[in-house]
């Protein structure tokens, strides 16, 4: 029986040491550190993984199947304040085949517009599909122009 490989986790490692590499602390998980708090036990997870700039959140989301609500949840959190700080989102869809869930992806643009549109200068936000870890190469290389250009504002 061959082992399951995890890609989403091996994906999100990767953005994780790029972080470290330009000197931020990635957070991750279902810890108390990575919740927007609804009320009680009930939360948003604040992204597969993210990182907190002095300007803003860099948020990585990875998802294996198709879907929008890792990409709504933030016009939520935004307009009702349980994030105080614009942000930029990372969203990782992984595929298959090019014609995985193209009506999900379909709708992620629609919203997306809609929420950079209602959210001006609070959300940004750009969608990466991948079928191997080499396919990441470009959200990498923007991740990291993310993390330059907050360190380049931050300097002096």
């Amino acid at each position: 029986m061959t082992a399951r490989v995890d890609l989403e986790r091996e994906a999100l490692e990767q953005f994780a040491a790029r972080a470290r590499e330009h000197g931020f602390v990635p957070l991750g998980g279902q810890g108390r550190g990575n919740r927007l708090v609804l009320m009680g036990n009930n939360y948003f997870q604040f992204g597969d993984l993210r990182v907190d700039t002095p300007t803003g959140h860099i948020v990585i989301e990875a998802e294996s199947a198709g879907g929008v609500t890792n990409l709504i949840k933030y016009w939520y959190c935004l307009k009702s304040a349980l994030i105080r700080r614009p942000m930029t989102l990372i969203h990782l869809f992984r595929q298959t085949s090019s014609q995985d869930y193209v009506a999900h992806l379909k709708l992620w643009d629609f919203l997306c517009d809609r929420m950079k549109s209602d959210l001006a200068g609070e959300f940004d936000a750009i969608r990466f599909q991948y079928r191997s870890l080499q396919d990441l190469l470009p959200a990498l290389r923007h991740f990291e122009s993310l993390l330059a250009e907050s360190n380049r504002r931050n300097q002096p």
